[in-house]
């Protein structure tokens, strides 16, 4: 039983540690690699009254895009400039300052961490 219990938590600690790693990875590549660009929030109504918020911004050749927010990002007032990278490969891949969510990824992995040290003491506890 102690086994299948070690096992589980073991695989449900490598899930948040991957997914924290991977948030944590794309913020370094985009802050790295990518494009800085002003953005300007632009207010989407929708049919149900509820707005939406589009970041709108123009590329290094002179595309303007516009990419639906959510999120934290979701919380920027019309008219409001941001600064955000892109990825020049995909430039619908926003990172937009001040909303990289870096604790939100560490806590993924420090969760996910804590589940497989529990599953490495249950495995040396286990008879």
């Amino acid at each position: 039983m102690a086994t299948a219990l070690g096992i589980w938590l073991g695989l449900a600690g490598a899930v948040p540690v991957l997914v924290g790693l991977a948030g944590m990875r794309r913020v370094r590549r985009l802050r790295r690699a990518g494009v800085q660009a002003w953005a300007v929030a632009m207010p989407r109504p929708q049919a149900d009254g509820e707005s939406l918020v589009a970041l709108q911004y123009t590329l290094a050749d002179g595309r303007v895009l516009e990419k639906l927010t959510a999120g934290k990002s979701a919380a920027l007032l019309p008219g409001e400039r941001v600064l955000i990278w892109y990825d020049p490969a995909d430039p619908e891949d926003v990172l937009v300052y001040g909303h990289q969510r870096l604790a939100l990824n560490a806590g993924f992995v420090i969760a996910g961490a804590a589940l497989v040290a529990a599953r490495a003491v249950i495995g040396i506890l286990a008879p």
